[in-house]
């Protein structure tokens, strides 16, 4: 592990419980790889490109097999900084809060904005997807006001880790590992009760890789 991309997909900053988990689980890492480089990237800070018309033109072409029309190419190079900006790294960070029972809008977009043919995945002739993404390792830190993960009853609403875990293995991430920050809404105590078992498994986690 040499170069980690951290995603912040909330924008409570240093309210945010996933955040405050993602920094923890951050600082017992770096005890480990002291070298390890940490690029952080909020996405409610930065601008990311519409998926547009022109977009969206351009990959139809690219799913025939044909070259990008000129019109797009700009539109499709715009696309293509970001995906290569997260295949630059080895590793990679998801800090994410749940919203309406799946991820931030902003996190949805930028997930839109990599899963693109011949970027992040490719079809070969008849059809079968091979994911450009692979060898990396990936955490999320996965935080939600209901209690996922211990009562399941309710773990059918989980669009949140379980469609990121989808969308990881489609691009060829098979090393994922996760955190849950659950529940993060009620009494004061059950709140602090969640946090703590949170920081346990954030160490634990970090103390295995």
């Amino acid at each position: 592990m040499n170069r980690l991309l951290h995603i912040c997909a909330s924008p409570r900053k240093d309210r945010s419980r996933s955040a405050m988990v993602a920094d923890h689980f951050l600082a017992r890492l770096k005890e480990r790889y002291p070298a390890l480089v940490v690029e952080r990237l909020d996405l409610f800070d930065v601008d990311l490109p519409s998926f547009d018309q022109d977009a969206v033109e351009g990959r139809y072409h690219l799913l025939a097999g044909d070259a990008v029309d000129p019109a797009q190419t700009a539109a499709w190079q715009d696309l293509k900084k970001w995906s290569d900006q997260f295949l630059s790294f080895d590793s990679c960070l998801i800090a994410t809060p749940m919203w309406n029972f799946g991820i931030p809008y902003r996190l949805k977009q930028y997930i839109d904005i990599l899963t693109q043919p011949g970027l992040t995945f490719r079809n070969d002739s008849n059809g079968n997807v091979e994911g450009l993404a692979q060898g990396r390792r990936v955490i999320i830190i996965a935080a939600s006001a209901m209690p996922f993960g211990s009562l399941p009853e309710i773990d059918g609403l989980d669009f949140q880790l379980a469609y990121l875990k989808a969308w990881l293995g489609f691009i060829g991430v098979t090393d994922i590992g996760a955190v849950r920050v659950a529940g993060t809404f009620g009494p004061e105590d059950v709140v602090a009760a969640a946090m703590a078992r949170a920081f346990a498994d954030a160490d634990r986690l970090a103390d295995t890789i």
